[in-house]
């Protein structure tokens, strides 16, 4: 039964792939009518035109098959940025994602997302792909196939709640990539949600250079995403990834952390405290964040972080902060003032203005 079925699908495509080739040469000959009159005989009577032609049948079919139903989204990041201590000034975007999803069944789902932004050869502008994923919901969890996003800081990140006026501890100080490639599992267990990341390590950027993979784990007790629910969450964050010192000898980076935050009465906030060990190099980040609703459009927010890159040498600690209103003008934009100071131990600090937009679709 299945094989007439097959049978009686490849003759409809037939019959439509027929149709399209004799609209395309109806085209060409209204297009082009300085080419030979014989043009559709020529081509009939080259098979290689003929394949290359059936070829670009299955594509556009296939296509049209994998974009039907596809949702597409987008925000980009801007600011204008001035210095306070020089005077120096500029506008910026600072990046842009563009994000295709489509669940295929009520089990499988794809998605796509590009990110433009600055690279290490100093390129402005430039496209990264940095998700690229299969995921497949099981009775064991959900597991999650492909370039994807890291499970190190993602719950922090949404505590925080601000990522186009700064990123998450984490990844602002270079303590885990915001996305890799490799395989994940993830499983809510009553109250607590639980994830399990093996990837190649080097981030989204980068390739792997290496025969070594990157374990990351991930849990958190309460609502892990406290900008859009109200709650209180805790929970913990820990990676392994080795790499070679030279041919006799292998290293790790751990990287640890301790979280906890609260929304509820207008109030959003956390706290997380992160270490970060490289060989005999010992560094951590102690960071406090919060928001707070004075009205459905204006917000107050802050945030401070310790950063110590190394703690056996001393003076060699950093403090930012960053103090700001942020205000929602709708229909998916945002516009967000805020001051910045950037303070090393040893050294004059860094006074900034930063005027912050982002714009969702």
């Amino acid at each position: 039964m299945l094989f007439y079925l097959y049978q009686d699908i490849l003759k409809e495509l037939q019959i439509i792939q027929q149709i399209f080739l004799k609209m395309l040469f109806t085209w060409l000959k209204v297009r082009l009518p300085a080419m030979d009159i014989n043009l559709e005989q020529k081509i009939k009577r080259s098979d290689i035109m003929k394949k290359r032609l059936g070829f670009l049948w299955v594509y556009l079919c296939f296509g049209a098959f994998l974009f039907a139903g596809t949702q597409t989204s987008g925000k980009v990041f801007y600011n204008y940025t001035r210095n306070l201590d020089d005077g120096s000034n500029s506008f910026n975007i600072k990046r842009g994602y563009l994000t295709f999803v489509n669940n295929a069944t009520e089990t499988v789902s794809y998605k796509l997302t590009y990110d433009i932004g600055s690279n290490d050869a100093g390129s402005a502008y430039t496209a990264f792909l940095k998700v690229a994923m299969v995921k497949w919901e099981t009775r064991l969890g959900v597991v999650s196939i492909g370039m994807q996003g890291m499970n190190m800081y993602k719950t922090m990140e949404n505590t925080w709640g601000h990522r186009f006026i700064a990123k998450g501890s984490m990844g602002a100080y270079g303590y885990s990539s915001s996305a890799d490639i490799g395989i994940g599992l993830a499983r809510e267990l009553g109250p607590i949600t639980t994830s399990a990341m093996v990837t190649n390590g080097g981030g989204y950027k980068r390739p792997e250079t290496d025969a070594h993979k990157k374990l990351s784990l991930h849990m958190v007790y309460g609502q892990p995403q406290l900008n859009k629910e109200d709650g209180f969450n805790c929970g913990g964050s820990f990676s392994m990834e080795p790499y070679d010192v030279d041919d006799s000898r292998t290293e790790n980076i751990n990287v640890v952390g301790v979280f906890g935050g609260y929304a509820g009465l207008g109030f959003r906030g956390g706290v997380e405290f992160d270490t970060k060990k490289n060989g005999e190099t010992m560094g951590q980040i102690i960071s406090l964040y919060g928001t707070y609703a004075i009205s459905d459009k204006i917000s107050f927010l802050a945030k401070v972080d310790q950063v110590d890159e190394n703690t056996s040498v001393d003076k060699d600690g950093i403090q930012a902060i960053i103090l700001g209103l942020h205000y929602g003008l709708g229909e998916g934009m945002i516009v967000a003032p805020t001051f910045r100071m950037t303070k090393p131990e040893n050294g004059d600090p860094d006074n900034s203005i930063v005027v912050n937009f982002e714009f969702k679709f």
